[in-house]
Protein backbone atom coordinates (compact mmCIF):
# COMPACT_ATOMS: atom_id res chain seq x y z
CA UNK A 1 0.00 0.00 0.00
CA UNK A 2 1.11 3.55 -0.76
CA UNK A 3 0.25 6.73 1.12
CA UNK A 4 -0.41 10.05 -0.56
CA UNK A 5 -0.08 13.05 1.74
CA UNK A 6 -1.07 16.60 0.70
CA UNK A 7 1.35 19.42 1.48
CA UNK A 8 -1.19 21.16 3.70
CA UNK A 9 -4.81 21.46 4.65
CA UNK A 10 -5.72 23.66 1.64
CA UNK A 11 -3.26 22.13 -0.82
CA UNK A 12 -3.80 19.50 -3.50
CA UNK A 13 -0.06 19.09 -4.11
CA UNK A 14 1.00 15.78 -2.64
CA UNK A 15 3.84 13.37 -1.94
CA UNK A 16 3.47 9.61 -2.37
CA UNK A 17 5.25 7.37 0.13
CA UNK A 18 5.99 3.66 -0.24
CA UNK A 19 5.35 1.00 2.44
CA UNK A 20 8.49 1.97 4.36
CA UNK A 21 7.68 5.69 4.45
CA UNK A 22 10.23 6.59 1.77
CA UNK A 23 9.07 9.30 -0.67
CA UNK A 24 8.36 7.70 -4.06
CA UNK A 25 6.84 10.58 -5.98
CA UNK A 26 5.83 14.22 -5.85
CA UNK A 27 2.92 16.00 -7.57
CA UNK A 28 2.54 19.76 -7.97
CA UNK A 29 -0.90 20.62 -9.32
CA UNK A 30 -1.68 23.79 -11.18
CA UNK A 31 -4.18 26.04 -9.44
CA UNK A 32 -5.85 27.16 -12.66
CA UNK A 33 -5.64 24.31 -15.15
CA UNK A 34 -5.96 20.56 -15.02
CA UNK A 35 -2.23 19.93 -15.17
CA UNK A 36 0.43 18.72 -12.79
CA UNK A 37 4.18 18.34 -12.70
CA UNK A 38 5.00 14.87 -11.38
CA UNK A 39 8.33 13.51 -10.32
CA UNK A 40 8.54 9.74 -9.88
CA UNK A 41 11.82 8.18 -8.84
CA UNK A 42 13.66 11.31 -9.96
CA UNK A 43 12.10 11.30 -13.44
CA UNK A 44 9.94 14.33 -14.38
CA UNK A 45 6.51 13.86 -15.98
CA UNK A 46 3.60 16.08 -16.86
CA UNK A 47 -0.02 15.06 -16.37
CA UNK A 48 -2.59 17.14 -18.22
CA UNK A 49 -5.86 17.24 -20.05
CA UNK A 50 -5.26 16.87 -23.77
CA UNK A 51 -4.88 20.26 -25.37
CA UNK A 52 -7.74 19.95 -27.91
CA UNK A 53 -10.93 21.81 -27.08
CA UNK A 54 -13.44 19.71 -25.10
CA UNK A 55 -11.09 16.73 -24.99
CA UNK A 56 -12.05 13.85 -22.71
CA UNK A 57 -8.50 12.51 -22.56
CA UNK A 58 -5.95 13.00 -19.81
CA UNK A 59 -2.32 12.26 -20.60
CA UNK A 60 0.81 11.32 -18.67
CA UNK A 61 3.98 12.09 -20.57
CA UNK A 62 7.68 12.30 -19.97
CA UNK A 63 9.56 15.56 -20.30
CA UNK A 64 10.62 14.58 -23.85
CA UNK A 65 6.96 14.22 -24.92
CA UNK A 66 6.80 10.42 -24.80
CA UNK A 67 3.23 9.45 -23.83
CA UNK A 68 3.22 6.95 -20.96
CA UNK A 69 -0.52 6.66 -20.29
CA UNK A 70 -3.83 8.06 -21.52
CA UNK A 71 -7.06 7.98 -19.51
CA UNK A 72 -10.43 8.88 -20.97
CA UNK A 73 -13.33 10.36 -19.03
CA UNK A 74 -16.23 9.02 -21.11
CA UNK A 75 -18.94 11.06 -19.38
CA UNK A 76 -18.93 14.59 -18.03
CA UNK A 77 -21.59 13.51 -15.52
CA UNK A 78 -19.84 10.54 -13.92
CA UNK A 79 -16.67 10.37 -11.83
CA UNK A 80 -15.12 7.68 -13.99
CA UNK A 81 -11.99 7.16 -16.11
CA UNK A 82 -10.96 4.27 -18.36
CA UNK A 83 -7.41 3.51 -19.45
CA UNK A 84 -5.29 0.69 -20.79
CA UNK A 85 -1.89 -0.52 -19.75
CA UNK A 86 -0.16 -3.48 -21.29
CA UNK A 87 -2.87 -5.91 -22.33
CA UNK A 88 -5.25 -4.80 -19.60
CA UNK A 89 -8.13 -2.36 -19.59
CA UNK A 90 -8.88 -0.58 -16.32
CA UNK A 91 -11.79 1.46 -15.03
CA UNK A 92 -11.40 3.97 -12.22
CA UNK A 93 -14.67 5.11 -10.70
CA UNK A 94 -16.23 6.50 -7.58
CA UNK A 95 -17.18 3.68 -5.22
CA UNK A 96 -20.52 5.24 -4.30
CA UNK A 97 -22.46 8.43 -4.87
CA UNK A 98 -22.14 9.35 -1.19
CA UNK A 99 -18.48 8.61 -0.49
CA UNK A 100 -15.19 9.94 -1.78
CA UNK A 101 -13.40 6.60 -2.33
CA UNK A 102 -12.48 5.41 -5.80
CA UNK A 103 -12.03 1.80 -6.92
CA UNK A 104 -10.06 0.50 -9.85
CA UNK A 105 -11.27 -2.53 -11.76
CA UNK A 106 -9.40 -4.58 -14.31
CA UNK A 107 -11.56 -5.90 -17.12
CA UNK A 108 -12.19 -9.59 -16.51
CA UNK A 109 -10.86 -9.50 -12.94
CA UNK A 110 -13.12 -7.11 -11.02
CA UNK A 111 -11.81 -4.76 -8.30
CA UNK A 112 -8.00 -4.66 -8.03
CA UNK A 113 -7.41 -1.55 -5.95
CA UNK A 114 -8.63 1.71 -4.47
CA UNK A 115 -7.77 5.27 -3.48
CA UNK A 116 -9.51 6.46 -0.34
CA UNK A 117 -9.22 9.15 2.27
CA UNK A 118 -7.96 7.98 5.66
CA UNK A 119 -10.55 10.15 7.40
CA UNK A 120 -12.27 13.52 7.42
CA UNK A 121 -9.75 15.14 9.74
CA UNK A 122 -6.69 13.30 8.45
CA UNK A 123 -5.34 14.70 5.18
CA UNK A 124 -3.89 11.46 3.90
CA UNK A 125 -4.99 8.93 1.28
CA UNK A 126 -4.52 5.17 1.26
CA UNK A 127 -3.53 4.01 -2.22
CA UNK A 128 -3.83 0.34 -3.15
CA UNK A 129 -3.17 -0.15 -6.85
CA UNK A 130 -2.05 -3.19 -8.84
CA UNK A 131 1.69 -3.90 -8.80
CA UNK A 132 1.59 -4.53 -12.57
CA UNK A 133 1.10 -0.78 -13.02
CA UNK A 134 4.46 1.02 -13.01
CA UNK A 135 4.94 3.66 -10.28
CA UNK A 136 4.42 6.57 -12.67
CA UNK A 137 1.04 5.17 -13.79
CA UNK A 138 0.00 4.61 -10.16
CA UNK A 139 0.85 8.26 -9.36
CA UNK A 140 -1.09 9.31 -12.50
CA UNK A 141 -4.13 7.41 -11.18
CA UNK A 142 -3.82 9.20 -7.82
CA UNK A 143 -3.64 12.52 -9.70
CA UNK A 144 -6.86 11.65 -11.58
CA UNK A 145 -8.62 10.98 -8.27
CA UNK A 146 -7.28 14.18 -6.70
CA UNK A 147 -8.41 16.08 -9.80
CA UNK A 148 -11.98 14.80 -9.31
CA UNK A 149 -11.88 15.65 -5.59
CA UNK A 150 -10.65 19.13 -6.51
CA UNK A 151 -13.48 19.55 -9.05
CA UNK A 152 -16.05 18.44 -6.45
CA UNK A 153 -14.69 20.88 -3.87
CA UNK A 154 -14.80 23.73 -6.39
CA UNK A 155 -18.37 22.89 -7.37
CA UNK A 156 -19.44 22.73 -3.72
CA UNK A 157 -17.73 26.05 -2.97
CA UNK A 158 -19.31 27.83 -5.94
CA UNK A 159 -22.73 26.34 -5.13
CA UNK A 160 -22.42 27.43 -1.52
CA UNK A 161 -21.33 30.92 -2.49
CA UNK A 162 -24.20 31.27 -4.96
CA UNK A 163 -26.71 30.13 -2.35
CA UNK A 164 -25.31 32.46 0.30
CA UNK A 165 -25.95 35.53 -1.82
CA UNK A 166 -29.67 35.20 -1.84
Amino acid sequence: MLRAVPDGWFSYDFTVFDRTGTPLARADLSNWRETAKLEVGGTPYEAHRKKEWASKEFVLEKEDGLVVAVAEKPSAWKDRFVFEHGDNRYELEKESVWGSAFVIRREGAGPVGSVRSKGIFKREWAVELPEELPPEVRVFVVWLVVLLWKRAASAAASGGAAGAGG
